[in-house]
């Protein structure tokens, strides 16, 4: 019998799902009130936080980027396995080491119905660029050293120096020439080439998607999106037995499948991910810059315990920021099994004995969501075993994000989603790139960290660029900027009706825009 611990007491994963299924079924049972009628044509979509930004310039949570891809259009994007592929870029050539030359489609039109240029991508990058926009993703372009736009529809991209994660760069979404920043225009969103365009947002309650008029489609798809804000995982699944939503990704908590996917009118399927689930440190706290204190914590986690049982097997355990999917993943690093007696004489080691009472005067600040809550309360209990304390201070997404940003924090949990190129490695670990510059947001620093990651940009050679961040990962794993906990798995739970649904790893929904209700009733097999 497997188990997780909380305050001391092994919970048994059997009776907290028992527990689960018959409150639910409760609650199922007491909810009498019949859905809204149904408007042909549209898909509700349960999502746990708010998007902080429509505009693809500012959008970096996953709520954001998700909504962004199906409202616009990039130069490349990758596809369900993980490869570049032109979108708005019909065609691409590299004919130096520092050049890429991408050749745009014709014929495209944004929602409003003025043809995409080149001027358009131009503008875009150039508002990213500017200093004054303040835009998140700057950072993310500091190897780009020109843009040049010869004719309407070639754009030429030109790097500093060899740099490998150059495709990356052409993924962001593009937007008409002229369009205001967020601060000046308000809570709108710019039109886009994509397939859907942005009919309403009400922070907080819901994101409402209509078609593009001028991107051709077929009748037969979802041609209205809402995508309510539901942070409740129990009223999301609520909503998906009583037909009021039809499709939620990883938006039910784990205990409540089984009983979900033995409703007749809904379909459960899992898919490997690529999602990273993390501790991440504040390394301006000195206590946590100590490397025995990290890696205690890392021992005290029983991270095989909370993925068996508290999140059903939905996850794998994870080695680090890399999944074994990935081209540059590297297996043989450092891991931290759970070890409950080596956290505690790493913590002695440290300078922190444990008192009378079995603690050692550590505590520390836990900051996370209302969803978040029960995962820290595990945590919480788990690192109290050895000694150190753990106050949990939960806040509503948006202030909790804010703080992460700022690095007030002291501990929390985040995940990465949609890591392509181990270049992430240099955004969230090299020194320089604390925010508003990058997303270094615990302000860690090891110049030897900095020197591998800045030499993974410029090496163009496949076979050493591997071999560079194999030393990355092994040097992450002895350093512990992070501690890894798991690769999420993608839980759609969606209504049989439902059919055209293509799974990608990195958690992204734009085949939404190709889902479809199936003649027969019955959803697409599982992958």
């Amino acid at each position: 019998m497997s188990g997780v611990a909380v305050s001391g007491v092994v919970v048994c994963s059997t009776c907290v799902a028992a527990f689960a299924f018959a409150a639910f079924a409760s609650l199922a049972t007491g909810c009498s009130a019949s859905p809204p009628p149904e408007s042909p044509g549209t898909l509700q979509v349960d999502i746990d936080t708010s998007p902080t930004s429509t505009d693809p310039r500012f959008a970096t949570d996953a709520s954001s980027s998700r909504i962004s891809e199906l409202i616009f259009d990039s130069l490349v994007k990758l596809d369900a396995r993980g490869e570049f592929r032109g979108e708005l870029a019909q065609s691409i050539e590299r004919p130096s080491a520092r050049e890429i030359v991408y050749h745009l489609r014709r014929g495209v039109r944004f929602s409003s119905g003025r043809e995409l240029t080149s001027r358009d991508v131009k503008f875009t990058y150039d508002s990213v660029l500017d200093p004054a926009a303040l835009s998140p993703k700057r950072a993310g372009f500091v190897q780009l050293a020109t843009l040049t736009t010869p004719d309407p529809y070639t754009v030429i991209m030109t790097t500093r120096e060899p740099y490998a994660p150059a495709l990356e760069m052409a993924m962001l979404g593009i937007v008409p020439y002229g369009t205001p920043l967020p601060s000046q225009r308000g809570n709108t969103s710019p039109p886009g080439t994509g397939p859907f365009k942005l009919v309403s947002f009400v922070r907080d309650d819901s994101v409402v998607l209509a078609r593009n008029p001028f991107r051709a489609t077929d009748g037969s798809v979802a041609h209205r999106l809402v995508f309510k804000i539901v942070p409740d995982p129990t009223v999301r699944a609520l909503e998906l037995i009583k037909g009021i939503c039809q499709f939620t990704q990883n938006g039910i908590q784990p205990d409540l499948l089984p009983y979900l996917g033995a409703k007749t009118n809904l379909a459960v399927l899992k898919s490997p991910g690529t999602a990273y689930q993390y501790l991440a440190f504040n390394f301006r706290n000195p206590v946590l810059r100590d490397v025995r204190v990290r890696r205690a914590i890392a021992h005290a986690i029983d991270r095989k315990a909370i993925v068996g049982s508290y999140l059903r097997a939905t996850a794998r355990v994870a080695t680090g920021m890399l999944s074994p999917t990935n081209w540059a993943y590297s297996s043989g690093v450092m891991t931290y099994p759970y070890d409950p007696e080596r956290a505690r004489k790493l913590l002695d080691e440290a300078g922190y004995p444990a008192g009378p009472d079995g603690m050692r005067g550590l505590e520390f600040t836990y900051k996370t969501t209302p969803e978040g809550a029960r995962m820290a309360e595990i945590i919480q209990a788990m690192l109290k075993r050895v000694g150190v304390s753990i106050s949990v201070r939960t806040h509503e997404w948006a202030t909790f994000y804010g703080d992460i940003q700022r690095g007030n924090f002291e501990m929390t949990s985040l995940q990465w989603v949609g890591i392509n190129d181990p270049n992430h490695y240099y955004m969230v670990f090299d020194s320089r790139m604390t925010p508003p510059n990058g997303l270094n947001r615990g302000g860690y620093s090891n110049p030897a960290m900095d020197r591998l990651v800045e030499a993974g940009q410029s090496e163009l050679d496949v076979n050493r660029r591997r071999e560079t961040y194999a030393r990355v990962q092994q040097l992450a794993a002895e350093d512990l900027p992070y501690v890894s906990l798991w690769w999420h798995d993608n839980v759609v739970v969606m209504n049989r009706e439902l059919d055209g649904f293509e799974p990608y790893p990195s958690g992204s929904l734009r085949s939404l825009a190709t889902l479809r209700r199936s003649s027969d009733g019955h959803a697409a097999p599982q992958p």
